[in-house]
């Protein structure tokens, strides 16, 4: 039985608090690689009920059956799938949601309390629906049910709203939350400027038009271009391709072994046994690169992968999230992932790229070698490039590390950590006494009760990335970054004349964020003693120990103010 994360434990929480509350059909959104099967096993193992699992691929119903027992080992697991039919007298029945639609109403018969769907984005789906009507889940009726959905994707493509299913998402963490607490590898992003027209492709079913797309993406110079900038940029990594075809998934591949890489295509129409042998030898790394069409983007975790290359572009933001994940799990000796954006010209549409997914704009530099002229019509391809994330060691590093590579403004105090908000609010990561690595994250509005992020005890990594996803939340998040705009103007006359109060020299060209930084240092001092003890005594506020000093005496000359009327 292995030891859940703190995300997996909260995430458990959360659900059982929301069902507690009466909300019986939910939603878990996490990124790809941080364990949500492991999540179903430990709400199973929690309830103890009539179980059934829905999952779409053979792949998903295997994995799902082999980590329930990580956490759940009693359990009593069976698979529902074509032939394999096991799994109707189980206490936990592992369906492909194709077999259970044939089987409602044997299913209806079985009495389950608790039905989870994995990659939950395709909930809204006819066959999904059938089945959550058959047995009842989607009624309201029977309170004992819950519906769960667990996702890396909380959106479709298509624009059928997981609302139509779920009434709420009870817990989420972003990429950059889990890539700032260590458990997704970090990421690397290059962007390739191809010089392709797809302006007048057209749209199909919520995505680019893929008929259409593939006779402006799928030509010998631009799979070139994806082949050679692998060599200029892969420094020899193990990794995927996505195409927007089959037949442009064989053409890449064939580009690449051009170039003398061991490249191998993997698509739907495969034999079972040849795709099977294909992936097989890409595990043993036999296989240097794979390229495919629509068939590694679920159910499909090789960790070592540690370059994702997506050549064809794509509106959907749920599929892009789905393709980058496939590179960032851990893995022994794995530092980062190198994610790939071959950006096409696209006047019309807008289309997901790395950078934007995270809030991160890239920057630019030179390629390693001069690239190479390409045919006619297509400009010289131009590189953006960022390193977004960086590994972590011990709790020492890491706390200087988090600091250094988040986007957000971050103050230490001692050892407790502060974000404050431009609305007067902050954020903290306070540390447990007398543990290493152990803080709870908290938020204070400017007026009102502190309110708790998390109710467990947190590693410091994944505190500041639960308070920075909270930050991210707020209307006004994005103004508390680095990089935010305001930071970069003239320092405001009152500032100044703030700064000059303090005693502080103003330097010549003082910006706005280096006077803020400036002010709140010097107004970050924490109340004393004396004040934490009258706020205390007079509740003038509920948390007096995380208020500054300026903070405390504004609260205690209001209330003395108030008192002499």
């Amino acid at each position: 039985m292995i030891q859940p994360r703190p995300y997996q434990t909260e995430s458990l929480k959360s659900v059982l608090s929301e069902w507690q509350h009466g909300v019986n059909r939910q939603l878990i959104s996490l990124p790809t690689g941080c364990g949500k099967t492991i999540i179903f096993g430990l709400v199973a193992n929690a309830l103890k009920t009539k179980t059934l699992i829905l999952a779409h691929r053979e792949e998903l119903l295997t994995q799902a059956e082999q980590k329930i027992h990580l956490v759940y080992p009693e359990a009593k697991t069976g698979i529902l799938q074509a032939e394999r039919r096991n799994g109707l007298d189980a206490e936990i029945c592992i369906a492909s949601v194709q077999t259970a639609t044939r089987r409602t109403e044997e299913l209806s018969q079985k009495g389950y309390k608790l039905l989870i769907c994995d990659e939950a984005h395709h909930a809204p789906s006819s066959s999904y629906v059938k089945v959550f009507d058959a047995l009842g889940f989607l009624s309201g009726e029977d309170k004992d049910k819950l519906l769960l959905g667990v996702t890396a994707t909380a959106y479709r493509k298509d624009n059928v709203g997981l609302g139509n299913i779920f009434d709420k998402i009870v817990f989420e963490r972003s990429i950059l939350a889990m890539v700032t607490a260590g458990y997704l590898c970090p990421p690397r992003a290059l962007e390739v400027k191809t010089g392709a027209d797809i302006s007048d492709v057209g749209m199909q079913n919520g995505d680019l038009n893929i008929g259409k797309l593939d006779t402006k993406i799928n030509t010998p110079a631009r799979n070139a271009l994806v082949a050679r900038t692998y060599l200029e940029y892969g420094e020899n990594r193990h990794g995927v391709v996505f195409c927007a075809t089959v037949d442009h998934a064989l053409n890449v591949a064939d580009a690449f072994r051009d170039k003398g890489i061991t490249c191998e295509a993997v698509y739907g129409d495969m034999s079972g046994d040849d795709r099977k042998d294909v992936l097989t030898r890409y595990e043993n790394h036999e296989i240097q690169i794979l390229t495919n069409c629509g068939v590694l983007t679920e159910g499909w975790d090789v960790p070592d992968t540690d370059i994702v290359m997506m050549a064809r572009p794509t509106g959907s933001r749920g599929l892009y999230t789905q393709c980058v994940g496939r590179g960032l799990r851990l893995a022994p000796g794995k530092k980062d992932c190198l994610i790939i954006d071959f950006v096409d010209v696209s006047k019309k549409y807008d289309l997901c790229k790395f950078g934007e997914l995270i809030g991160k704009e890239l920057q630019p530099i030179k390629p390693k070698t001069k690239p190479q002229e390409i045919t006619e019509g297509y400009d010289e391809p131009e590189y953006d490039f960022d390193y977004v994330g960086t590994a972590f060691s011990t709790p020492r590093v890491q706390q200087l590390e988090l600091l250094a590579q988040s986007s957000f403004v971050w103050q230490t105090q001692g050892v407790d950590y502060t974000l404050p908000l431009v609305d007067g609010s902050a954020l903290f990561c306070l540390h447990v006494e007398g543990e290493t690595d152990a803080y709870t994250a908290l938020y204070m509005p400017q007026n009102g009760a502190t309110q708790k992020i998390s109710d467990g005890v947190l590693p410091l990594g994944y505190a500041m990335g639960s308070c920075e996803d909270f930050a991210r939340r707020l209307s006004l998040g994005n103004l508390s970054l680095k990089d935010a705009a305001w930071r970069t103007k003239p320092a405001t006359p009152k500032q100044i004349a703030t700064i000059g109060r303090m005693g502080v020299d103003v330097k010549p060209g003082l910006t706005k964020g280096e006077a803020s930084a400036l002010i709140t240092a010097t107004q970050s001092t924490p109340a004393t003693d004396k004040q934490k003890w009258f706020i205390a005594r007079y509740k003038l506020h509920p948390t007096p120990e995380l208020l500054t000093k300026q903070q405390a005496s504004l609260l205690i000359g209001k209330y003395k103010q108030k008192q002499a009327s």
